[in-house]
């Protein structure tokens, strides 16, 4: 039963399933456990993304004068809902997000107890170790430079799978330095690619990709990821920011051509061809891989902002026909590239998520980035 229910009118239900979760936690199903490892944050009053729940009376007593096992496993549930609200997503930032509901205080600690030997059932098989180094493995898994909003969701498969991958990725061997070289290279390379075009085309539109190079990193990565996993395409779209550089780089578009469309005297066979108009042109290329073959497919920008998400979604699912992969949808990719203001912003973002599960129009799943230079043109970065 899902625990959505929990009203007033039922208190004595919940009272009786409660005390059978803390003598058995293995006696109920998922959802009320899940419902249940929550109740002792149920004093908090739900800023900074807490949740808010009406738990039974005796679960609504002070945090602070709990046992000491209530108090650890409210605080590794405390930091998979609310690690997201003080982790270091900005590096422009002056200093680092701070809630008051993950402090020590509020769990009834002191830096005294730090050196404390404790353990969790719900965290890491129940591992023992001290305070100080539980709450830097919580603090590392979820409000590192990468933080996870994922306690919301409701099929409770899908959310322990989320929950195993961010807390089992700090044990993961360090990529060989091949790989980080490789990586390297193409931060390199991107960079190398934005100051040539700020020199040599000075005053001219550009959408630059600066400040968030890590774009080509993500991209370099994902392709070799599709190689060795099966993908034979990938269908991509994106608007402005960075275009050039993904066509460059990812892509391969040759370099003169995309330096030939930045001189005045350029105007191809199309109407209204110069100007910004290379920001709107598609690609279509073939990278080759020791994995394999990876053919990439960057729709034409039909507009500005997100007007081309559906485009993509359309254009995936007719691929994935074209290869005989309507069952499984695993052939070709989907990969939409946002503007951070214009993926919060645009409504038509929203619209296309909706689709994603009607069976009329599903791909199996897209990937989505959004790049976050902090130029929301319309938005500062706060509000954004």
């Amino acid at each position: 039963m899902h625990p959505s229910f929990a009203t007033r009118l039922n208190l004595d239900l919940l009272e009786q399933n409660y005390e059978r979760w803390q003598k058995d936690p293995d006696s109920l199903d998922s959802g009320w456990s899940a419902f249940f490892e929550g109740f002792e944050l149920g004093n908090f009053d739900g800023k900074n993304g807490a949740t808010v729940a009406v738990a039974p009376a005796e679960a609504r007593r002070d945090l602070r004068e709990s046992p000491l096992q209530t108090r650890i496993d409210a605080l590794v549930y405390a930091y998979r809902i609310l690690g997201h609200t003080i982790a270091r997503v900005n590096p422009l930032a002056e200093k680092r997000p701070e809630n008051p509901l993950l402090t020590l205080r509020e769990f009834g600690f002191s830096d005294k107890d730090l050196d404390y030997r404790v353990s969790s059932k719900f965290f890491l098989d129940g591992r023992q170790m001290t305070l100080r180094e539980m709450i830097a493995l919580l603090d590392q898994i979820y409000a590192s430079s990468i933080g996870a909003e994922f306690q919301h969701i409701q099929n409770t498969r899908i959310r322990d799978w989320v929950r195993h991958r961010l807390e089992s990725r700090i044990f993961a061997p360090s990529p060989s330095p091949e790989i980080q070289v490789a990586l390297l290279r193409s931060l390199l390379e991107a960079e190398t690619f934005e100051v040539f075009l700020h020199t040599s085309y000075v005053g001219q539109k550009r959408f630059s990709l600066q400040g968030a190079e890590g774009l080509m990193a993500i991209l370099d990565t994902l392709l070799h990821k599709c190689a060795s996993d099966g993908i034979e395409e990938i269908c991509m779209g994106m608007a402005h920011r960075g275009r050039l550089n993904v066509l460059a780089n990812f892509l391969r578009k040759s370099l003169n051509v995309i330096f030939t469309e930045f001189t005045e005297n350029y105007v191809p066979a199309l109407v209204a061809g110069d100007g910004d108009v290379k920001y709107h042109l598609g690609y279509r290329t073939v990278r080759k891989l020791a994995a394999g073959e990876v053919e990439i497919r960057l729709s034409a920008n039909p507009s500005h902002l997100e007007a081309v998400d559906p485009v993509v979604e359309g254009t995936a699912r007719a691929r994935q026909r074209i290869r005989g992969d309507t069952e499984h949808r695993r052939k070709v990719l989907p990969l939409l590239i946002h503007g951070d203001a214009a993926f919060a912003g645009q409504g038509i973002v929203a619209e296309t998520l909706n689709m994603s599960q009607l069976a009329g129009y599903s791909t199996g799943g897209t990937f989505h980035i959004v790049v976050n230079n902090q130029i929301g043109f319309t938005t500062l970065p706060e509000d954004g």
